[in-house]
């Protein structure tokens, strides 16, 4: 047998795992010749990788179980347990498919029209009775990368810096001077925090809304202590939501700032949420779908928003 690619080492072991299992075991040369699998490959990945493939959160008891093998015996009883999601057809949820297509989506520029990605999103769009590109919109911003050494730099140097920097809540773009204090990355994105003299006060700017950067040839004293940054800060002024969330959900606390939480005996969890944008709502609603519920918020007008925003994307779900 000659070498595999990676493809069609994922592609076997896709295929094997299932009639390993209905098998109650099978010899590991059986395996191999039965799936044209090169037996040394084929117990690399058994011991080295799908001994690590499991689900979220990925404790001992949420990973598979390869028995009977190690990395230095030859042939040898294979037994596979712990994969039962491996022996039917994925069937996705709402809120799965919404999010493989967005994220597909987001790579569709980079992509053939007519290859298997957009192939595969329009199958997806179909059965969800959207269409991509129009019910569904995918925004990324421009890239941190090439913000961040200079503002990195500023930082350093003590230098101040005129950003024009692009608001999502007021859709807006603006001058600003700031005093860089740290640059540091938080949930996937990269900020700068700093004193900014329009603002007079300090903020947190996420760096891919930059649209331009200037280091100034002034410089400025940073404060003795800075308080370590966050990307996402509550105001006593932003309105708050109260969200009844499904068991399983609780990702969304860890995510999301939550100022209260209780757990009820149904295993559900109402969480008092700050809401500075709508946005940022509706964004947390689209990947809950329905395993979230509105339940109150305050101010009325917040609520009012709030129900028009769950309305909206979980319409998508029904």
């Amino acid at each position: 047998m000659s070498r595999l690619s990676a493809g069609d080492r994922l592609r076997r072991m896709l295929e094997l795992v299932p009639w390993v299992m209905s098998q109650g075991g099978a010899e590991l040369d059986e395996i191999s010749q039965r799936f044209d699998y090169p037996e040394a490959e084929l117990r690399e990945d058994l011991v080295r990788v799908l001994f690590v493939v499991g689900l979220h959160p990925f404790t001992p008891d949420e990973l598979i179980n390869v028995m009977g093998l190690d990395e230095e015996d030859n042939g040898g009883w294979v037994a596979i347990s712990n994969a039962d999601y491996f022996s039917r057809p994925l069937r996705l949820t709402s809120g799965q498919a919404l999010g493989l297509i967005g994220a597909g989506e987001a790579l569709l520029s980079d992509a053939d029209p007519d290859g298997p990605l957009s192939r595969g999103l329009a199958k997806l769009a179909a059965g969800l009775g959207v269409s991509v590109g129009e019910d569904l919109a995918v925004s990324l911003g421009e890239s941190a990368g090439e913000w961040v050494e200079p503002l990195l730099g500023a930082v350093a140097d003590r230098r101040q810096v005129r950003i024009r920097y692009f608001s999502f809540g007021r859709g807006q773009e603006s001058d600003r001077i700031v005093h860089p204090y740290r640059v540091f990355s938080e949930m996937g994105n990269w900020y700068l925090q700093g004193n900014c003299l329009k603002a007079g006060g300090v903020r947190v700017f996420r760096i891919d809304r930059i649209r331009s950067l200037e280091a100034l040839e002034e410089f400025f004293d940073p404060p003795d202590e800075t308080r370590q940054p966050s990307a996402f800060e509550a105001r006593s002024s932003d309105p708050r939501v109260v969200l009844r969330l499904a068991p399983g959900t609780s990702w969304a606390i860890e995510k999301y700032p939550t100022e209260e939480q209780a757990v009820l005996d149904s295993g559900e969890i109402d969480a008092t949420m700050p809401v500075s944008q709508i946005s940022r709502l509706e964004r947390l609603l689209l990947q809950l779908g329905p395993q979230a519920e509105l339940r109150s918020a305050d101010p009325p007008v917040a609520a009012d928003q709030a129900r028009i925003a769950a309305q909206r994307v979980l319409a998508r779900y029904r």
